[in-house]
């Protein structure tokens, strides 16, 4: 798995480059309750900023809440919050959190926020 986040740094960092936004984003898990993702910011050309990206799913059935699944939500919401990230609600039903990571440690941090996920929001 390490191997494959890095390659996927390393082939994101290529295409911020030849993108008009100097940014890029590869999703990596995803089920009804969350997404993870990383991705690359091009602030500079000597400094990239690399980021992790999760959404959770507040109600994937949006004709009926679960208060189970909301629960989990808020247990990996407050988690992520520990773990520094920002939380932004968005008009699509999610709550985004993202975290500015070093390169060197892209590959732990995915690794520790999908098995959070995982954990309580099922693989």
């Amino acid at each position: 798995m390490k191997e494959n986040t890095s390659l996927a740094v390393k082939a994101l960092l290529e295409e911020a480059k030849a993108s008009e936004h100097k940014e890029a984003y590869k999703a990596l898990d995803r089920n009804l309750n969350y997404r993870i993702g990383i991705g690359v910011r091009l602030t500079s050309p000597s400094s990239p900023s690399f980021f992790v990206e999760i959404l959770i799913y507040l109600c994937p059935n949006l004709a009926e809440a679960n208060l189970s699944i909301l629960e989990k939500s808020l247990t990996c919401l407050k988690e992520l919050q520990a773990r520094k990230y920002t939380l932004t609600c968005q008009d699509d039903n999610c709550i985004s959190c993202e975290a500015a990571i070093p390169i060197r440690n892209i590959a732990k941090e995915y690794a520790a926020v999908k098995s959070l996920m995982e954990t309580h929001l099922g693989s």
